[in-house]
């Protein structure tokens, strides 16, 4: 059986490695992980199991029940001016080291914001959020507005604000 983190406020259950409510975006990172509950007519025999969340996932599923990530997720890979990185989780992308795993990398790009911009794959592409930095984010030279996840389709380029270029493959 999977292990959930219960949302307090509108009790969807969310993906143990999800820090805020995939439903209501309550922060959930202090709920301890819980079994989920059963799905209705489960079987008992054994299933595959989500690679997202680790559930237990019913025959023929196409998406996961408990976390809703699709299971024919699109390959990505994200040119850094250093090299390559296969992108397969969330990444925020910025200067605090307390969040972004690239923040030592880009100590000396000064005009990117410590939390500038949210990368998320999914199923059908990319999700990219600027996350109120001040130089912007640019996916294709179209500034993203802050806030408002962008999603991305097919290859592009990313640009942090005036001098920081990365290119998306998928």
């Amino acid at each position: 059986m999977a292990r959930v983190r219960l949302c307090p406020t509108c009790g969807r259950e969310n993906a143990v490695a999800v820090i805020r409510c995939a439903q209501c975006g309550v922060s959930i990172a202090h709920i301890s992980p819980t079994e989920a509950a059963p799905l209705i007519g489960e079987s008992p025999t054994a299933h595959a199991a989500c690679p997202h969340c680790e559930a237990t996932l019913p025959p023929d599923s196409t998406a996961c029940p408990y976390c809703g990530e699709s299971l024919h997720a699109t390959h990505i890979v994200i040119l850094w001016p250093w090299g390559e990185q296969p992108l397969d989780q969330e990444l925020i992308v910025g200067r605090d080291p307390a969040v972004s795993p690239l923040a030592d990398r880009l100590a000396g790009y000064g005009n990117l914001s410590r939390r500038h911009v949210r990368l998320q794959p999914a199923a059908e592409g990319l999700w990219i959020e600027d996350l109120g930095a001040t130089n912007g984010v640019l996916v294709n030279e179209r500034r993203l507005t802050p806030h408002q996840p962008f999603l991305l389709v097919e290859s592009g380029t990313l640009r942090l604000a005036k001098d920081f270029v990365a290119t998306v493959q998928m």
